[in-house]
This record gives structure tokens, sequence and C-alpha cells, in this order.
């Protein structure tokens, strides 16, 4: 028996498949490998690329980055791997809108009939003249920008229904996509719309990035807001592109005098058409090379909100210093306990940095254009 075992074994074993060999590619296989995919993550990557560039600052680097990347970006297109591209970012939630800083997409809202019918007609301050009856008005009436002393003094903020809600809306950089949330934790939302409108890496120094002041035309036209909560200004300091193309250097006195034109064309966009405006000034930051800049554009906030009679200032700058008059990410609530208001990055701030802000906001809307009772969940 052990004879016959044995024969069988051997012949088993030899009919046993050979393991296999691992292919081995050549230096040239590996190299080709490596360009194929280098080059196919560029033609997908490229609009996104391209959408970075277009936010950097003004200079030889982002023109030779844009020189770079348009011919991709063509090619991606012709190849259809851009739109590719786009459902991946809208997967993540992330809008990959045509214009460089994206589209403004308001959500569906029903306004009420009369505030339908006012939309088509884009209302003049209150207590202005009926446009339709003045005769050869001048060129700054025909722009829908009266003298501030002409204008009307604001009304109040209407008083609110559960069937015609208050409409809010916070627009501006990241920081406002904080201080949205916060506004809408403190309104009583049975008879309060709240629309967190803020884009990241957004302000008034890039419209060709993103154009806030068509962004606010947008707004009203499509929400009729009653109360606007504006804070921008954290990315803003770079140069502007002028309408022939070229680069305005940032602090140069045609800067400022550009940047001022914009905050105004910024709030007359709302306040023409009798729309509130809360204008939050940039908090003090933990980066001492900034504090110059954003001092001098609060400063340009505070004086076009002030001069427009539906506009007010809140200056978030000074509530949020140390006691030696330098940044600190700790304040003392009203039980006097020392809290964390600020994020670990020295700009942004905590949840309960916001809830802080948002309060200080909206009693600055109660003491300049009085906040109907009911809307708000504290005393303000």
């Amino acid at each position: 028996m052990q004879t016959m075992e044995r024969p069988i074994a051997v012949l088993e074993q030899a009919r046993a498949p050979e393991p296999p060999h691992p292919r081995r590619a050549s230096a040239l296989n590996v190299f080709v490998t490596i360009v194929v995919c280098l080059c196919s993550w560029a033609l997908l990557a490229a609009p996104l690329l391209q959408r970075s560039a277009e936010a950097g600052p003004v200079g030889t680097r982002r023109s030779a980055a844009l020189a770079l990347l348009r011919p991709l970006v063509a090619i991606s297109d012709g190849l259809l791997l851009s739109g590719a591209t786009s459902s991946v970012e809208r997967a993540l939630g992330r809008d990959p809108g045509g214009a460089p800083g994206g589209e403004l997409i308001l959500p569906a809202f029903e306004l009420p009939p009369d505030e339908i019918e006012s939309k088509a007609t884009q209302a003049a301050p209150r207590g202005a003249p009926d446009p339709s009856e003045t005769t050869e008005p001048t060129t700054r009436e025909a722009e829908g920008d009266a003298p501030a002393e002409e204008r009307a003094a604001p009304a109040a903020l209407r008083a609110t229904t559960h069937s015609n809600k208050l409409r809010v809306a916070v627009i501006g950089d990241s920081l406002s996509q904080g201080l949205g949330p916060a506004i809408e934790r403190w309104m009583n939302p049975s008879v309060v719309r709240v629309l967190s409108l803020g884009r990241p890496s957004t302000g008034l120094s890039r419209e060709d990035y993103f154009n806030w002041q068509a962004g606010m035309r947008q707004i009203v036209e499509e929400f009729r807001p009653d109360l606007v909560f504006v804070l921008l200004g954290s990315n803003d300091a770079q140069a502007q592109i002028s309408r022939d193309g070229t680069a305005i250097p940032v602090g140069s006195v045609r800067w400022l005098e550009g940047y001022r034109e914009r905050a105004a064309n910024l709030l007359g966009e709302a306040t023409r058409a009798g729309t509130h405006v809360v204008w939050v000034g940039i908090p003090i930051v933990e980066e001492r090379q900034r504090w110059d800049f954003y001092r001098r554009v609060n400063d340009i906030y505070r004086d076009t909100a002030s001069s427009d009679p539906f506009g007010t200032y809140v200056d978030s700058w000074t509530p949020f210093e140390g006691r030696d008059g330098g940044y600190t990410a700790f304040v003392r609530n009203d039980r006097g306990d020392l809290v964390e208001v600020r994020a670990p990055d020295g700009v942004h701030f905590t949840q309960t940095g916001y809830s802080f802000l948002a309060r200080m906001a909206i009693r600055a809307a109660d003491q300049a254009f009085g906040v109907p009772e009911k809307t708000v969940s504290f005393r303000v």
C-alpha cells in the first residue's frame, strides 16, 4: 500500500500548477503610466485649479497660473471631463458654478402678493417721490441715489405675521457664514425667515471673482429682505482690478476711493428698495499685521453706513479686545464666566462667539430701526 500511495502523491504533485511569476514592467511603461495619470488628474482638476487661481492675489503668479490652466480647462471641457468634476463637487456640497466665485442661488421662497407686485416696480426709499412723476431727473437721481439730506427717515421694521414673515438676509465672507446661523438661532422662526448667504473668499476688492453689488441686487429682487446684515472684508487686502484690467495696489489712494465707492454701491442696492442694513465691522484678529488695514476699512464701513438713514454700523472690534487692547480668545459672559469665543485660527469665532456677535448685531438693529416684538428670543 505504501508503494502505491507514493507514486500517486508524486503524480498529484506533478500536476499541481506552478505559482504565477510577478510581471515586471519596464521603466518606459512605468513612466508612461505616471504621465497618463498626471495628465488625467490635471484635466479633471483644471476647473478647480482655475477657480483657485482666479481668487488669488493679482500679480505675475496669478497671470502665469491662468495662462497655463486656461488651455487645460478648454481641453477638459472638450472631453466632457468638467461635467464629471462638477458632479463630484455638487456631491460634496460645493458650488461648481461658472463664475469664479460661484453663483448666488437663493432657496425657494414664496413672497406675499403685495411684495410680488412691488418687486416688479423696484420700490424707491420710503417717502421719496414717485420716479414716474418726476421730469428731467439729474444723473444722481436717475441712478436712484438721492442726496442724503432729501431722503426720508427710515420707518421702523414692519410688523410681522405668520403669513408674512420678517425677511432677513446675512451676506459676506466666511465670517458671515457663522453669523447667519447664529442670528437665525436668536430669531423666532414662526415669524422670521433668515437666509444665510455668505460666501467664503469673497469681499469688495475682487468684483471679478464675486460681485456682491450684483448679489445684493439679486437678493433684493428675489427675496425682498426687510433687514440685511453685512460682514465682510477679511479677504480684501489685495489689489483691485480696474475696468481696463490693470491692478490697483492695495492701500493706495485710488484703491481706497474705489473701495469706498464699492461699499456705497453695495449699501445703496439695499437701501434704495427700503431695506434696512446693519453693517458689522471686522473683529480684531490675532495677526497684528492685519490690524491697520482692517481698521481702515472699518472706518469706511462706519462712514458708509452712517451716511444712509437706512444703514447702521456695529463695532465688533472693541467688544472682543483684551484688557490690554490686544487680541484675546476669551471674554466674560453675562454671568461673569470666562468663555472661549474665538476659533483657533485667530480670525473666526466659536459657536459661543458667534452667538455673542449675533446678539450685538440684533441689538444694533433694534436701536436703529426697532425690531418688532416676538421676533427675537432674548431681551434686546
